[in-house]
């Protein structure tokens, strides 16, 4: 008598259960919440909590209204504190070209790196910068779900993420915070370039 088994590579680890993202990829409203240090951070858009600031500008750091490459970034900042805030940036694409863009945006594990090259962070909070760097390979932002809508603004990508990395909390390599369990609900405008 022969017998044969098989396990997925998530079932190999017993005792360590999957999280469930069910309740934050039903919500649709502007977020970003999670724990910078072991201390619990939460933005939320709306009224007497945070504004949101979304836009792009060009991949290349020029001013050129007519090159469709370019870096698109959404935002919150705090309505009670304006340095309390978080930017996020995507990383140079073509906007004229699906194949880039699908890259950028389609679901999966992205890298968190550099301006411009990667996905990158900023956060200001009780007057401290952190940022992400490319000195962090382990850094994982990976974007769980993607939705294109138009409203009052136009055309916009909403876009789910989840966020664990290292940030550097000087400009510096030695002096690191660690963000875990980050959730964000971004909203991006400009996406694709209009021909």
């Amino acid at each position: 008598m022969l017998s044969m088994f098989g396990c997925k590579k998530d079932d190999a680890k017993p005792g360590v259960p999957k999280k469930d993202y069910t309740s934050f990829m039903a919500q649709s409203t502007q977020t970003f919440y999670g724990k910078l240090d072991g201390a619990s951070f939460s933005w939320t858009f709306g009224w007497n909590q945070s504004q949101g600031m979304a836009g792009y500008e060009n991949g290349y750091g020029i001013c050129d209204s007519t090159d469709p490459v370019r870096v698109v970034l959404f935002g919150l900042i705090s309505e009670s504190d304006l340095h309390t805030r978080f930017t996020l940036y995507s990383p140079r694409y073509n906007s004229l070209s699906e194949t880039e863009f699908a890259e950028v945006f389609s679901l999966g594990k992205k890298k968190l790196g550099d301006f411009r090259k990667d996905f990158y962070l900023s956060i200001t909070k009780d007057n401290k910068v952190y940022q992400s760097n490319s000195s962090s390979p382990a850094n994982k932002i990976e974007i769980l779900k993607t939705q294109e809508f138009t409203d009052y603004n136009g055309k916009k990508l909403r876009v789910w993420f989840k966020i664990d990395a290292k940030l550097s909390s000087c400009n510096c390599q030695n002096s690191t915070s660690l963000l875990t369990d980050g959730l964000m609900i971004a909203e991006f405008f400009g996406v694709r370039k209009e021909q």
